[in-house]
């Protein structure tokens, strides 16, 4: 059973992909007692994908059947599958589920089988609860070595900051450049934000080695935050800010696609550039009524520039 859901989740020779098929046999295997079947039933419950026995038509998917991937998961992670652990914990997530003592659990359990995932999961509980540094970095050692991006990120921070371990520019920097190579898109946004910020600061080099270095971080900073800006606000209203404030020549329309990219993705920063650059008469984007709509949504965000702008048109 296992073997035949497993040739209609991939689609193997004489077996077409299908995930209403995978879902019929992997929930009889799971229900049959098959330990690495229990995962693979609950993405598939998650997915909203029915159990189809004949396969015949399309895949049904329908809304998420929440309460049987919670069972399948529940089920794999009983039966000792650190995939199923860790499914669980990301599902209790999801659903918000007050359960904190069966996700620690779940977690710890992934974690001993060695999940980089779980590891760097079980570090950012324990470092939030006061753990040590040394213990922290003995749980990340595993996921480090693997070049998690979300691992280097998390110890780039941590540099930065100097919260959990001692305050290194250097170190800081060495870290979130590993995590933007993995492609974790939070490290590639703030890596290209960062490199924004360096374009603007003199270098010690002459006139044209300044010249060369300011286009590559330049060009660099700007390839970064358009990759990350599929998904990341912050990413994009930063690159919307360059085109409408940093750029020596400004380009307005770019940092409008940009502004409203990132107001998409819900990042407050952008709702307020966005109506702040039309009521500075800068864009027409947009009318001043829907400008001042949107810069109550930023403020309603917690923008701090928003809610300023705001009590300064109270008081006039």
């Amino acid at each position: 059973m296992f073997s035949m859901g497993q040739a209609c989740l991939v689609g193997e020779e004489g077996v077409a992909p299908h995930a209403g098929h995978a879902a019929w046999w992997m929930e009889r295997a799971a229900r049959a007692g098959h330990q690495l079947a229990c995962v693979h039933a609950a993405r598939l419950a998650w997915d909203g994908f029915l159990p189809d026995e004949q396969a015949l038509g399309q895949p049904v998917r329908q809304a998420s059947r929440k309460d049987d991937a919670l069972m399948f998961a529940r089920l794999g992670h009983q039966r000792g599958d650190p995939d199923a652990s860790l499914f669980l914990v990301w599902l209790l997530d999801a659903i918000r589920m007050k359960a904190d003592p069966e996700r620690l659990e779940a977690l710890q359990a992934a974690a001993e089988k060695g999940l980089p995932l779980a590891l760097v999961g079980l570090a950012d509980v324990e470092a939030r609860a006061g753990a040590s540094a040394e213990r922290v970095m003995d749980l990340l050692s595993i996921p480090l070595e693997k070049n998690l991006g979300i691992a280097h990120y998390m110890v780039s921070t941590w540099y930065g900051q100097g919260t959990l371990l001692g305050q290194d520019e250097k170190k800081a920097r060495h870290h979130l450049e590993i995590a933007a190579d993995t492609g974790y898109v939070p490290a590639m946004a703030l890596l290209g934000e960062c490199l924004m910020v360096e374009n603007h600061r003199p270098s010690d080099g002459g006139a044209d080695d300044e010249g060369k270095e300011r286009l590559r971080r330049l060009t660099r900073g700007e390839s970064l935050l358009r990759k990350a800006a599929a998904g990341n606000g912050r990413a994009a209203c930063v690159l919307g800010d360059y085109w409408s404030t940093i750029a020596e020549i400004p380009d307005i329309r770019q940092a409008v696609q940009w502004y409203e990219k990132a107001v998409s993705l819900g990042f407050s920063g952008a709702f307020f550039m966005s109506a702040r650059i039309v009521l500075e008469g800068r864009s027409d984007h947009m009318t001043q009524q829907e400008a001042w709509t949107r810069m109550e949504q930023a403020a309603g965000a917690g923008h701090a520039g928003a809610k300023t702008v705001l009590s300064k048109k109270l008081s006039c």
